[in-house]
């Protein structure tokens, strides 16, 4: 499989729609489309789904949808294993001449070597991936052309430095452009040194994915309300009206190569319950694909529609997502946090992420300061009064306890995003917890999330082993 990596100085310069606009350009011309994210992102693959969603004429059956449909590619918690396993490059390329037609479009994180080793220009080194640069050339002209000669230098420092065969900045696709003579000067600029220019989007009114406190709002809701298939629509015309997708495809390079063996995430149980709606959507596909493919059977359930999970499931998982928009609805759902109480009671692994660790405890506090009453399994309370960024990578221990052992790796990496605090956590600690560099959280103590017996639950959103 071939792959492109788009890039971009910064956050908000326009990597989302860009990569949108060439996903979905490339399907309308026929050609087999897969998707990727840098780093931990539940919303953006959702849109690359859309944009990228086939037949079952053109891609292999539904068992490998996660190697062709969009994937999170994170160079920090994952290691080459788990990395080629989703992104194509542990296939046998050489004798399968399908993949010769197939390419991924990889969309960055923040500015490209933001994050260090976890950096969307370490990802590109890993895979052997050349970048497209992104810029967004609102408020300059030639001076473009600096930043991306700029880039260009940084991005070759990080391929010498980490000995990787990599193609470096394939060229630049200009974003947000006023007129044909602001194209004009940008490209004459990028032309004299020596930087390719793909094309470019005209700054279009409207052209915009709404957004809230976690980021964009979910393809779903778009989806639902009728005003996803337009933009995509009108994205795909922008693409093959204003950028050369011919000269962008020849540009792709084979994903590296990575025979090393990656260990699959251990399943909860064999019959797995899985809250799925808009309340609770951020799972992880290659992590379901794990479950799967070591036997377990995957239910959903939806809390929203006040579903309980499958009596007859040995686990149940609430993963994270926007419970606080919902929570009069949530809080009197007694069929949904009934079940979870029975759940419970009759041994099942009862764990949640995020959001879901919030509807496992006691109670969660909306925006303005009124208590709605959750499941009562963890003894915690959690707010979103006062909102408050928390966001990291979490290297995380498991606490076993006086209990018997947890359906976890001992030893995993993970993700912190959240805007709600944890106002009460008491009982037995989840995880030692450490930052990326392995430095405690806080001054405070150095865990995080809390055990109950059979339930358990944290803030981490869990990536990989390790």
């Amino acid at each position: 499989m071939r792959g492109l990596i788009f890039a971009a100085p910064a956050s908000h310069s326009g990597k989302t729609m860009v990569a949108l606009a060439v996903m979905a350009g490339l399907k309308q011309k026929g050609v087999m489309v897969t998707a990727g994210k840098v780093g931990p992102d539940y919303i953006d693959p959702g849109f690359h789904r859309e944009a990228i969603a086939t037949s079952p004429a053109k891609f292999p059956p539904a068992e490998s949808l996660a190697k062709y449909n969009s994937v999170n590619l994170d160079p920090w918690a994952m290691g080459d294993g788990l990395l080629g396993r989703l992104a194509g490059g542990d296939d046998d390329n050489e004798n399968n001449d399908n993949n010769n037609s197939i390419v991924r479009i990889i969309e960055g994180a923040m500015g490209v070597c933001d994050g260090g080793d976890a950096s969307t220009a370490h990802l590109a080194s890993r895979l052997g991936l050349p970048i497209v640069l992104i810029l967004d050339i609102r408020g300059q002209a030639e001076t473009a052309a600096a930043v991306a000669l700029g880039i260009q230098q940084a991005c070759d420092k990080i391929i010498a430095d980490t000995a990787q065969a990599c193609a470096g900045l394939a060229g630049v696709i200009i974003n947000r452009y006023q007129s044909p003579r602001h194209y004009a000067l940008v490209a004459d600029a990028l032309a004299k040194a020596n930087i390719r220019l793909f094309g470019g989007i005209p700054e279009r009114a409207g052209l915009a994915i709404p957004s809230r406190h976690l980021g964009l709002q979910q393809a779903g809701e778009l989806k639902t309300t009728g005003t996803l298939a337009p933009l995509l629509a009108q994205l795909a015309n922008l693409a093959t009206t204003h950028i050369d997708l011919d000269a962008l495809m020849a540009s792709a390079q084979p994903i590296a190569r990575c025979p090393k063996p990656s260990p699959l995430f251990p399943p909860l149980g064999q019959r797995i319950a899985i809250a799925q709606d808009d309340a609770f959507t951020f799972t992880y596909p290659h992590i379901l694909a794990d479950w799967r493919e070591a036997g377990a059977e995957i239910i959903p359930f939806s809390p929203l529609a006040d579903s309980p999970p499958d009596p007859k499931a040995d686990a149940v998982y609430l993963p994270g997502g926007y419970p606080e928009l919902y929570l009069p609805r949530l809080a009197a759902n007694h069929g949904f946090l009934n079940g979870l109480r029975a759940a419970a009671k009759q041994g099942a692994w009862v764990y949640g992420e995020c959001g879901g660790y919030m509807a496992l405890g006691t109670s969660i506090i909306d925006s303005h300061g009124k208590s709605h009453p959750m499941a009562g399994l963890l003894d915690c309370a959690t707010s979103f009064a006062q909102p408050k960024l928390q966001l990291g990578y979490r290297r995380l221990q498991v606490l076993n306890g006086e209990g018997s052992p947890l359906p976890l790796p001992t030893h995993i990496r993970a993700h912190e995003f959240h805007y709600t605090t944890a106002v009460h956590e008491k009982g037995e600690a989840l995880f030692a917890a450490q930052d990326k560099n392995r430095q405690p959280l806080n001054t405070k103590n150095s865990t995080m999330g809390l055990r109950q017996g059979n339930v358990f639950g944290s803030y981490a959103h869990i990536i990989s082993c390790g």
